[in-house]
């Protein structure tokens, strides 16, 4: 089972990487020492990072696994990304968003769109995702897609921006 390459929003289109989306990628948000501080990978110091990283997503869509989206706004320019891993019947999700962008509802409206797909599969019965516990905005996604907060992951992923060591986060899902 695969999603689509291609969903709409009211005002977004999640759709699968381009090469061509490096220098937005790049210089909108995994440079942004702030925008990676809670993620598991550091900020990109050259563009051939972020290129590689682009063509490792756009590869991942030729298996049934991993599936990164970009996050563009309809009526232009990159905004953030979101990754679903497909698990049997659960949807893990990780995202990230360029920091001019956020507290404007765009991240919200893009794991309702990608919750919406997935309940639409007769197979997924569950989406969940994990923050830190100090990833006080990402916590409010979670919240205002109506995702629960199921518990406390101790020592659970190592954030290389904050610390060598592994970090608690909270586990959120949704379930239909």
């Amino acid at each position: 089972m695969k999603p689509p390459e291609q969903i709409e929003t009211e005002r977004l289109v999640l759709r699968k990487p381009r090469m061509e989306d490096a220098p937005a990628v790049f210089s909108g948000w995994v440079q942004d020492s702030e925008v990676t501080h809670f993620l598991t990978w550091r900020p990109h110091e050259n563009i051939g990072q972020t290129e590689s990283l682009l063509a490792k997503g756009i590869a991942a869509w030729e298996g049934d696994v991993r599936f990164p989206f970009i996050i563009a706004l309809k009526n232009g320019g990159l905004i953030g990304r979101i990754e679903l891993h497909i698990e049997g019947h659960r949807v893990e999700l990780g995202y990230v968003m360029n920091k001019l962008f956020q507290g404007k509802g765009y991240m919200t409206e893009t794991v309702k769109a990608i919750i919406d797909w997935a309940f639409q599969q007769p197979v997924i019965y569950r989406v969940y995702a994990t923050t830190s516990v100090d990833n006080i905005a990402s916590q409010r996604v979670m919240e205002k897609t109506g995702m629960l907060r199921e518990g406390l992951l101790r020592k659970y992923v190592v954030h290389p921006n904050i610390s060598d060591e592994p970090r608690d986060s909270y586990i959120y899902a949704i379930v239909k």
